[in-house]
């Protein structure tokens, strides 16, 4: 009785000829070519199966068998189902492929030229090495992630740890969002987001910074804006020049608080539409009622908008005793012009300030100095 081993994935996938699709309106996407074939431990991968079972169109003679094999293609990471011996499972999460003649799972993937249009976006279930430059407009996600090259206003998205090797050159839209720790050598013109603690060996310069443990910079930070919930520790400088703006914002959930700053964005838009709206309405002819209903419809969305605000608000404020361990730390000089504050209070630096560091006592910011306890040098940490 013959056998068709039939597959689950595609046996002769081959990432070095990719090719953008058409969908069904005809428009081709250049950035999601399917750069890997994803599997997830459990999964099925292939099954033995009678040969009239094999369902209809042409079958590959490759996997046509007289009489069922003695064993099945199984190689690393997969297994025989011990409930169904016809089928092989995958053993792992990773991305699935023939090696040697045998169904391989291999859990992390080494991406060894630019992520580009000859890549597209790539989206893993395991860990990912990229060994070159993410290309602006692209995008990459896994589970823990090393960038050798530099991201060039490119989105990295990882569940746990990020961990770039040459920089960051960013530009609109440029994003770094680790589930875990971030490291990075520098960053200029990026959002970077770490849910564990960020180090940046360098600089940062003009970025938006969300920290949900600790930051350390071991050179400086201009411009942009940091929120950290722990220690922010910036080594040589905090701010530029007069006309840079920079803040740092502590006390408060970081990602919570990004949202509020997203709602925030869209209530000032809609406030500029409502005035339009307003205006527009008030030089329509009796009888013309669409200027009017996009005037109702805006107030209400208003109305809508500010309610959210309003509860994420309480909802921040009800997120614990976060200032209580955060501190500012900058052994060498924070400049003219920076904005800093914890929970609801604030400064402005007047004055260079060397060597101090910033906390929250009794609702108010207290400067004090040296920045770092005796013992706890530079040469020391």
């Amino acid at each position: 009785m013959p056998y068709y081993l039939r597959h689950h994935f595609e046996p002769d996938f081959d990432y070095m000829h990719l090719k953008p699709k058409a969908d069904d309106a005809g428009n081709i996407d250049r950035y999601n070519l399917g750069y890997v074939q994803n599997v997830v431990k459990g999964q099925v991968l292939a099954e033995l199966v009678p040969l009239e079972e094999a369902g209809e169109g042409p079958l590959d003679p490759r996997y046509v068998y007289d009489a069922p094999p003695v064993e099945l293609p199984c190689g690393p990471n997969c297994e025989v189902d011990p409930a169904a011996p016809n089928r092989v499972l995958a053993d792992a999460n990773g991305y699935v492929f023939y090696h040697d003649g045998l169904i391989t799972v291999k859990k992390m993937l080494n991406v060894r030229r630019d992520v580009d249009f000859h890549t597209g976006n790539i989206f893993f279930v395991g860990d990912l090495a990229a060994h070159a430059d993410v290309k602006p407009g692209f995008e990459i996600q896994a589970d823990n992630i090393l960038v050798k090259g530099v991201v060039e206003g490119a989105v990295v998205r990882a569940r746990a740890a990020i961990a770039c090797e040459s920089g960051i050159k960013g530009g609109k839209g440029c994003l770094l969002d680790a589930g875990d720790t971030l490291r990075v050598p520098f960053a200029e013109s990026a959002e970077l987001r770490s849910h564990g603690n960020m180090y940046i060996e360098r600089f940062a310069l003009h970025c938006r910074i969300y920290a949900g443990a600790n930051l350390v910079v071991k050179d400086r930070v201009q411009g942009g804006t940091v929120h950290g919930a722990g220690v922010v520790y910036i080594e040589n400088q905090l701010g530029g020049a007069q006309g840079t703006p920079t803040k740092v914002n502590m006390g408060y959930d970081p990602f919570k608080f990004r949202k509020i700053t997203r709602l925030e964005e869209n209530i000032r838009e809609l406030r500029q539409r409502i005035i339009h709206y307003e205006a527009v309405a008030a030089d329509t002819p009796a009888g013309k009622e669409e200027p009017v209903r996009r005037l109702e419809a805006a107030l209400k969305k208003m109305d809508r908008l500010l309610r959210q605000r309003a509860a994420l608000w309480e909802d921040l404020k009800r997120g614990g005793p976060i200032a209580e361990r955060c501190r500012l730390v900058v052994p060498g000089r924070i400049m003219p012009g920076v904005e800093i504050s914890i929970e609801e209070s604030w400064m402005e630096v007047r004055e260079e300030l060397r060597d101090v560091r910033i906390v929250l006592r009794d609702g108010e910011l207290v400067v004090e100095s040296p920045a770092l306890p005796p013992g706890h040098g530079a040469s020391q940490r």
